[in-house]
Formats: C-alpha cells, structure tokens, sequence
C-alpha cells in the first residue's frame, strides 16, 4: 500500500469549475471522481501484489464506466547501474553498462533503462519491484461491481483493483489492472505526450560527444496542454501552452552559480562532458535525463512531461560550491502576463520587463504563477538536502538588469523570481565521503487562460507536493 497526505485549500465548487474549464480547452473526457487533473499516479511492482515477473507489454489498465472501458497504462523499467565516467576524448567508443558508456566506478545509483543509451535494458525483462507502474488519476471510474465478467483478452485470475482516495475525503476512483493475451496494447489507442529526441549528430551511441559538448538537439515534446523544445543538455528553451494564444512564452529553465557570475551555468554545462541517462516516450509520459555539469560529472537533471505539467528534478552531486540558484525566465513573448506568488498577499506584478512598481517581496513563497491571454502557468519549487542551508529569492523583470544573462535571448530577464541557496553548499559528490545529497525539484502546470491561478494555484500546489493514496487489492 502507498499512503500520503495532501491538504486543498480551494472548495470543491472551484475545483470543478476549473477541470470543467481545462477538460474543455484539453479535448479531453473527465470522468469526476479524482478532482486531480494533472496528478500522475506512480506505482511500483512492490506496491502491486501479483505484478512482480509479468511481461510490461501484457499490463493493461481498466475503468468501470457502465462497462469495462481501458486507459493507458506505461510501464518504465529501472535498473542500478554505475555512473562511469567521461571518455578522455569524443572518439571513445561506448560500452554499455554505465551511464557514461566508459570506465568503471563504485559509485551506481537506480536509473531508468534504455537500450538506446549506454545504461541499457533492464537486466530483468520483466516486472520487478523497482519498476513503475504510471497512469493519471483522472482516468479513474467507478468501482466495479463483484461478480463482473472480466476484460477482453485478459488473463483469469491476475486482476487487480487499485483504489485512489482523497484523505480530505470525496468520491473515490477505482482502476483494474490486468495481465492481458500477447498483443495487448498498454496505451488503450491513446498518446498523452509525445517526445521526440532529435540528435542533430545523428544516433545517440554513434555521435554524441561525451567528452567534451556541445551536442544541439531539435528535441520537442507535445502535450495535451503545452509544445516544448529542447535545444542540448541542461537547455530546456520553449513552452508554449496550447489553449492560449500559441506564442512561446519560455526563454530557458536556467541554473547557476549566482547571478553575479557566468562561470557556471546551463551553457557551460551543455558545452561540457555529459551523457543521457533515458529518453523515453510513452502514452503517460516522457522521461529525459542526463548527466554532467562541469565539475559535478554525476549531477543529474531528470525531466518528466505529463499531460498538463512538467516536473524537473535536479540531483546535485559536486565538490563543494559557494551557491546556487534556478529559475524560470520567461520570453519577450510573455508581456503583459500577471505574476503572483503565495507571499504576495493578492497583488500582482506585470511581466513586461520593466521592475518599476513591481514589488514583489522577497519571502520564499509556497507558490507562484503567471496568467495572461498567453496561457497559465503554475510553479512549486522545493528543495531536500541532508545538508544545512540557506534560502531566498530574488524577483528580476528587466530589459537592461544589473547581471549578465549568459545565455538565451537578448540580455532580458522576464518574470524571473529565482530561488537561491545563498549558503556554502558542502560536498555532495558520492565519489568523495563525507558527503550530502540535494535535490531541486520544480513543478511546472499549464493552463489555458481564463483559469483563476490566483484561486488554483494554492490547492495546485498542495496536491502536486502530495498524490493520492493508492490501495492495491485482488479483483
């Protein structure tokens, strides 16, 4: 059994006017027994009794809607594997077997299998308990009643009901796993995301340049409810969300040492040594991850793309460093957008590139969004580390700002509202000991204009801190 909390701030008459609205803009069927559009719901084999040693292509998911009526299910296997190191020059030729393809090393960690990179398949070819087992909680229907003549094309005896429930209470929704006859088709006919890996070299084990970057990508994701496109490594560069105007409000998720210094950043990390860990594109979501910042070989960057949101998470594993920050910058394209956070009490501040009347605190806020005709989007960013340190923001919206931008458009910084560690950071490398672990990770909604993310974005963020809870029980 998974078991997590989440708290909603916003009443329930709210919540449905919002999904009414996004189901619409969407091109989706909802179903309201979840009130979590864009909840993902990750489950393990360990937490599914009976999935362990099924074949992934034979797990189908089901709902009770006046019948049975299947929804996609993906299955993304894990494996532990080392992470290797960086070949001396980009004529090495990889060896599968580590993340990088070259040397060996003590230090592994669980990663997401990928033929199509060095980590490779899953030894396992089957479920096992680190595997994942994903699929959204709006497909969710009614329960099934007992004595119901199973699925077509499924197997006797391997059902299996997993019940998903509010702790703040409500309806609950009711999905049936099933092993199904070979054949089977996890995604049900449908694609929530499609992700498209574009190497401009040409094939990933053939051409990328572990040594020594950069590697351009034309890689792109389509949602329901946003297009994205990457350009390398570390260089998430457009957003554009689909129900609003079209236009792409999105300079770059970015990271550096500090704002005072371009050492560090995603440009020098993407011109670096790295290697991708996965690039995996199923019915549910995307998966992206790689490694490689400069002198943090092992820090990580893994990127899921759901439906309506996306989720960064960043592992850094680094000799011991001076600061850090992340941020959002927005695009030229996004003037005119209203951001709020949570620690701004109502009141808002254009995004237009001017800071004049902006006041925005610099209270590290739970929350934050921008709105306009462009579309919507939600942020919640949290950080977890063994390690102690400090935290703060800082809020910059200009055409001519004080900092040097060090990549993406012009020099401006849109609707930027940064979060810093301004402390030392100790060692987090696992090559070296003692050492620490942190972890950034952000989440990032999309909505079609008209939602009020004033009102959203607070239940929003409580839910995508904390799913549901899942129960697993024999059908």
């Amino acid at each position: 059994m998974v078991t997590r909390r989440v708290r909603r701030s916003a009443p329930p008459v709210a919540l449905l006017l919002v999904a009414a609205l996004i189901a619409s803009a969407c091109n989706y069927v909802w179903a309201p027994f979840i009130l979590r559009l864009d909840q993902p719901m990750v489950l393990t084999g360990a937490d599914v009794p009976g999935a362990i040693g099924l074949e992934p292509d034979r797990v189908t998911l089901w709902r009770y809607t006046n019948g049975w009526v299947q929804i996609p299910v993906q299955v993304d296997e894990r494996h532990v594997v080392g992470f290797g190191s960086a070949p001396g020059n980009n004529n090495t030729a990889g060896v599968t077997g580590t993340v990088y393809g070259n040397g060996t090393t003590g230090v592994t960690a669980l990663q997401y299998s990928d033929p199509d990179t060095f980590v490779g398949a899953d030894p396992v070819t089957t479920i096992d308990a680190d595997d994942e087992i994903v699929f959204m909680a709006r497909d969710a229907g009614a329960q099934a009643p007992g004595g119901l003549a199973r699925p077509p094309g499924t197997v006797a005896g391997t059902g299996r009901a997993v019940t998903l429930s509010d702790p703040d209470g409500g309806t609950p929704g009711y999905v049936y796993l099933w092993y199904s006859q070979p054949g089977a088709d996890p995604s049900a006919g449908q694609d929530y995301v499609d992700y498209q890996f574009d190497l401009t070299s040409g094939a990933y084990k053939t051409t990328y340049k572990r040594a020594d970057g950069p590697n351009p990508e034309t890689s792109s994701v389509s949602a329901y409810a946003y297009d994205v496109g990457m350009i390398d490594r570390w260089k998430t560069t457009d957003l554009s969300p689909v129900a609003g105007t079209g236009v792409d409000i999105l300079d770059g998720f970015k990271s550096r040492f500090a704002f005072s210094t371009c050492v560090r950043s995603n440009d020098t990390f993407a011109g670096a040594e790295g290697a991708f860990v996965a690039n995996i594109d199923g019915p549910v979501r995307a998966v992206r991850s790689y490694v490689g910042a400069n002198s943090g070989p092992l820090t990580q960057e893994t990127l899921y793309f759901y439906p309506e949101h996306i989720e960064q998470i960043i592992d850094l594993r680094v000799h011991a460093i001076p600061s850090v920050l992340s941020f959002i910058d927005f695009s030229a394209a996004a003037t005119g957008m209203q951001y709020g956070n949570s620690a701004m009490g109502g009141a808002t501040a254009t995004v237009d590139g001017n800071p004049a009347g902006d006041n925005v605190p610099t209270a590290l806020a739970a929350w934050e969004y921008v709105s306009g005709p462009q579309g919507g989007v939600t942020v919640v960013t949290d950080i977890a580390t063994s390690a102690t340190v400090s935290l703060a923001r800082e809020w910059i919206d200009d055409t001519t700002p004080p900092y040097v931008e060090c990549w993406g458009d012009d020099g401006d910084f849109y609707g930027v509202n940064a979060s810093k560690i301004t402390s030392a950071i100790p060692n987090t490398d696992p090559r070296s000991t003692p050492f620490d672990t942190l972890q950034a990770r952000m989440i990032v909604g999309v909505w079609p204009p008209g939602v009020h993310l004033e009102d959203w974005a607070p239940a929003w963020a409580g839910e995508a801190r904390q799913p549901l809870d899942a129960t697993v029980s024999v059908y």
